[in-house]
């Protein structure tokens, strides 16, 4: 389809990450498409034993994010110059940004038209522009979605800053390792310090598996991958079939084993092993460079896609329900339809805000 309406595909993406991006965007939008299929004859699909999108994201991030910069020291004798940080900072605010703020304020108009619903005043919209609103306490009833940005935006807020911090005292190689399981401590920690507050699967989503403060080990197991490349080539590439496999069996064991709020697993491990177990397909995943057919193409636009599907599905699904009830209860119709208005409104975003920025980012250069 005129290559995925002209979608640019950069030639240096790793087309094994790009699969990875595009399931877990499937992962997120299957999520909330669901809901359409509830009390249906087709209620068992609802039930694949499928990650949680957001989870992959997470692992990508600090993937990609900690290669860079470990490549980046070990080519300036373990230091981070300026012009690194600031590049970093300036191109990561015009990708992240201008989706972000835009998509906030379609949900604040929607909200005041009345066309879904939202609370405005517990959560003032000063703190989703900051990125505040789930810092250590939960958010909910407004921009559901936002919750994972915060959780990337202040890692790459002070990723760059620590790095430069433990590279005067200690080589990448030694401490990198230290820094991911000392946030991965401080992850578990924290939701064992708020477990008192988890009595159901509500109470788990909003305190566990949407505050920052909970979330950052899932990013650092990333880095702790890129870790593992960048010093271990030979390792990495000897062993990929075999953590593949060790990594698929470790997540089909989370969903094996019971998902119970309030239990030390659920509240304290859980989210961990998932981000572990997804750590270990990277081996793998980093070897498949590149796509020899049409499907392979349409694969990587879709990851081109994910972030505007993962700010417009949710989003969209709301409308639907809010003033379309009679048509959400056609499930047969309703349930493509859905599909095709989330790669539709994520396509527009892509080409009106998302496209002009990156673009743009692409042509600056500090020093």
């Amino acid at each position: 389809m005129n290559s995925f309406l002209s979608i640019e595909i950069d030639r240096k993406r790793v087309f094994g990450l790009d699969f990875l991006r595009a399931f877990a965007i499937f992962c997120v939008v299957q999520g909330h498409a669901e809901q359409i299929l509830f009390d249906t004859p087709l209620d068992r699909f609802t039930d694949m034993p499928v990650p949680h999108g957001v989870d992959i994201f997470f692992v990508i991030t600090g993937f990609l994010i900690g290669k860079s910069f470990i490549n980046h020291l070990k080519q300036h004798d373990n230091h981070i110059s300026r012009s690194k940080t600031l590049n970093f900072y300036v191109r990561t605010a015009l990708r992240i940004l201008p989706n972000y703020l835009f998509i906030l304020m379609v949900n604040y108009l929607l909200v005041r038209l009345h066309v879904i619903e939202g609370d405005l005043q517990a959560f003032p919209l000063w703190r989703f522009a900051t990125f505040t609103q789930n810092l250590f306490t939960p958010f909910w009833g407004f921009y559901w979605e936002s919750y994972s940005l915060s959780v990337q935006w202040w890692f790459y807020i002070f990723f760059p800053l620590l790095l430069t911090l433990c590279s005067l005292f200690a080589k990448p190689k030694r401490y990198i390792p230290w820094l991911c399981l000392l946030f991965v401590a401080a992850s578990i920690a924290f939701r064992l310090s708020v477990a008192d507050q988890i009595h159901d699967r509500f109470g788990w989503d909003i305190w566990i598996r949407k505050t920052v403060a909970s979330r950052t080990d899932n990013i650092y197991m990333g880095v702790l991958a890129a870790w593992l490349m960048s010093y271990y080539p030979k390792q990495w590439e000897r062993h990929a079939v075999a953590c593949f496999v060790v990594g698929l069996a470790l997540f089909v064991a989370t969903r094996i084993i019971p998902r119970t709020p309030g239990t030390f697993y659920y509240d304290a491990l859980y989210l961990t092993i998932s981000a572990f177990a997804i750590a270990l397909w990277l081996p793998l995943l980093t070897k498949w460079k590149s796509y020899k057919t049409r499907w392979g193409g349409i694969v990587s636009r879709i990851s081109v896609l994910s972030y505007a599907m993962f700010l417009t599905n949710l989003l969209l699904l709301q409308v639907l329900e809010h003033s379309f009830p009679q048509f959400m209860s056609r499930y047969a119709i309703a349930y493509p339809v859905y599909w095709a208005l989330v790669f539709a409104a994520a396509y527009v975003l892509y080409v009106l805000v998302e496209k002009p920025f990156v673009r743009l980012r692409n042509k600056i250069t500090l020093s």
